[in-house]
């Protein structure tokens, strides 16, 4: 009778002892937050730039931004060429009269296809941008070699039969023409789908793909000898670091 009573101790004394040892796991849950910021650089099939965006959670899986973007846009005939007149090569783009920037303005509109679990931190958001397209042209300068050994900076002129390939010693100081600019108004839409990855929940790190449009009220002059356009349609990529709070 006694040993059995020490074993009946002995079993109790495991028991007490095993639930205060006991831990219970608690899956950690992803947290809410209403307001995100961005930055990121952009690479897209005409040229590159950077952007910035802000904005906030309508619900859990849609999300309202607005989007500042400035991006540079070449004409797709547009090839660099070599001037030997110098010690240094110089690099230039014969035919090319005017430089484009393009700033981009507008609300961007997000829905979360696939959400960060528990536990993991992958998520992809598609998104659809739209707003006003303003492009800036800046001519070109470039400098020219005369017949007596001299050297002259001018806007090229595609007219001017001084301003032939060979006369090109090269390109002029980027300030030159500033204060030439001329503004194309227009619009633009972009949709692409975004691939969120990171560690922390309060952190974005993401990668952004899709497709660009910029629509002009008419043609913008960027070369001398190649048709140009209104219309400029573009494949994008934009890395972006940010964070929500």
């Amino acid at each position: 009778m006694q040993l059995r009573l020490t074993a009946l101790f002995f079993l109790l004394s495991c028991s007490v002892l095993a639930q205060d040892v006991r831990y219970d796991y608690v899956e950690d849950m992803p947290l809410r937050y209403t307001n995100e910021f961005s930055i990121g650089a952009t690479l897209h099939s005409s040229g590159w730039g950077f952007m910035f965006r802000k904005g906030k959670n309508l619900t859990v899986s849609r999300k309202r931004m607005f989007e500042v973007e400035a991006v540079s846009m070449k004409h797709p005939k547009e090839y660099k060429s070599v001037s030997y007149l110098s010690e240094r090569p110089k690099t230039f783009v014969f035919g090319k009269m005017n430089s484009l920037l393009v700033l981009h303005g507008g609300f961007c509109y997000e829905r979360v296809l696939f959400e960060k679990a528990e536990r993991r931190h992958f998520e992809i958001r598609w998104n659809s941008t739209g707003g006003p397209s303003l492009g800036f042209t800046k001519p070109v300068y470039l400098i020219f070699a005369t017949g007596n050994g001299q050297r002259v900076v001018e806007k090229y002129d595609p007219n001017n039969q001084n301003h032939d390939r060979q006369s090109i010693y090269g390109k002029a100081e980027f300030t030159k023409g500033l204060d030439e600019l001329k503004l194309y108004p227009g619009l633009f839409l972009k949709s692409g789908v975004m691939f969120e990855y990171n560690i922390m929940n309060d952190g974005i790190t993401a990668v952004e793909i899709g497709v660009m449009l910029d629509a002009y009220t008419k043609k913008i002059p960027i070369m001398a000898f190649a048709k140009n356009k209104q219309v400029f349609f573009n494949l994008y990529g934009t890395f972006m670091l940010g964070r929500k709070k």
